[in-house]
Order: structure tokens, then sequence, then C-alpha cells
């Protein structure tokens, strides 16, 4: 029942008993939302492993506090809202962003080198094979047409790099930098959202000699915040 499921996965599970296992090709519709995924075939092997049945708490002041140091059910619905608030502020500051990184892709003065798209296809198509390791799924025998993949990856893989050619030209006219204190405080951040320790994620980092990519991001972010503090806002 989970909005992420992928389309038609919930309906192959009914009927299913505990202990019971199942294999099944969902097809991803060419508009949806994981553009990776957008008019492919996957393969799934499912166990099910339980059935549970959701029971719903009464929702007053005693509630509130088994949920945190909430003295009453306003408190806890006034944090809630603030959360929601917060998130969408995000999304919608994550959306402008984007917008204008593809402005910006499109003012780059002459065409893209072939050769840094076809990096970044590369870039695109391992991350996306190890997203698919991660949840247990072997690349190869994940049934996907790969050259197919990487063709509809082409347009994105475009604008991503004439968005880094336009940003990384404003970062050298302006003079943006990324300090070791910038590196740091990334690393660190992405050690606490992985569950990892910041020694064995530089280790990892410095192994595949990532440090000088998550450079080129910072100053990349730096240089859409100089843009967006500079830039118009208009909406319809």
């Amino acid at each position: 029942g989970a909005t992420a499921n992928p389309p038609g996965f919930d309906a192959q599970l009914l009927g299913l008993d505990v202990g019971a296992s199942k294999t099944f090709t969902v097809t991803y519709p060419a508009d949806y939302s994981v553009t990776e995924l957008a008019g492919t075939e996957m393969e799934y092997r499912v166990t099910l492993k339980a059935i549970r049945r959701r029971v719903l708490p009464t929702l007053d002041d005693a509630f509130a506090k088994e949920m945190g140091d909430f003295e009453s059910l306003d408190a806890l619905r006034a944090r809630v809202r603030g959360d929601l608030e917060h998130e969408a502020s995000h999304s919608a500051d994550r959306e402008t962003r984007a917008a204008l990184t593809t402005q910006l892709a499109g003012k780059v003065p002459f065409d893209i080198p072939a050769a840094l798209v076809d990096r970044e296809l590369d870039r695109r198509l391992n991350e996306f094979a190890r997203q698919l390791m991660d949840q247990g799924i072997d690349p190869r025998k994940a049934g996907l047409d790969w050259n197919a993949f990487r063709d509809s990856q082409r347009t994105a893989a475009r604008e991503a790099v004439g968005a880094a050619i336009a940003l990384d030209e404003i970062a050298r006219q302006e003079h943006i930098e990324v300090t070791d204190g910038d590196i740091d405080a990334e690393i660190a951040r992405y050690a606490q959202r992985v569950g990892r320790s910041v020694e064995e994620v530089r280790a990892a980092l410095d192994k595949e000699q990532g440090v000088p990519r998550i450079s080129a991001g910072i100053r990349r972010e730096k240089c859409v915040d100089f843009v967006m503090a500079r830039a118009t806002m208009t909406g319809a």
C-alpha cells in the first residue's frame, strides 16, 4: 500500500500465504517519476515473511506524550505542521534550484562535448547499478535493456553537463572557492546520513578519489546559491 511501491507490485502479493514465494515482472510506465526506471521492466522475487494488521491508536493527549516530549495533542499537531511546512519549503527550493540549473545549461554558447556527455552517462549507469546492488539485485540479471536505459538518460546528462560547465565558469569569474572546512562538513553530514564513521567515509573517498567530486559538487552548490541570491523569481 505504500505510494513508493512499484506500479502493480501490491496486486502481485494479494492471496499469498506466509512463507510463500513468487517471482513476477513489473513494467514501469514511460512517465514514471523515477527517470532511471521509466519505460523499463524489472523482475522481482518476493518471499512473504509475515502478515500484519495496522491498528491505529486513539489520537489524544496520552498518544502525544508517547510520541515524545509533547504535553498535549495540540502540541504534537503543531510540531507535525511545522515539520510539513519545513519540508514543503525545502521541496520548493529544490525545484527552484533544478529549474535554475536547467536554464543555465541552456545558456552554454557552444555544443556540449560528446565525451563529457558520455562520461556523465557512464556515471549515471554506474550509480544506478550500485542502487540495484544495494537492494540485493544483480544488475546483470535485472532484465534491463542497458542501451535503451542509457539513451533515455542522454537529454538529462547533456543538461547536467551544460549546467556544470556554466557553474564552473561562474565559480571562476566570481572566485568561488571550497575550503577544507566545507569538505569536512559535507563528509560529516554524509557519514551521519549513512550511519558510518567519518573516518570510514573519508577512507572510502580517498580510495575512490572521491574528494575532488565532493569539492566540485560543493563549489557548484555555492554557485547556485550565488545566482539565486541575484535572480529575480517570477511565477505564473
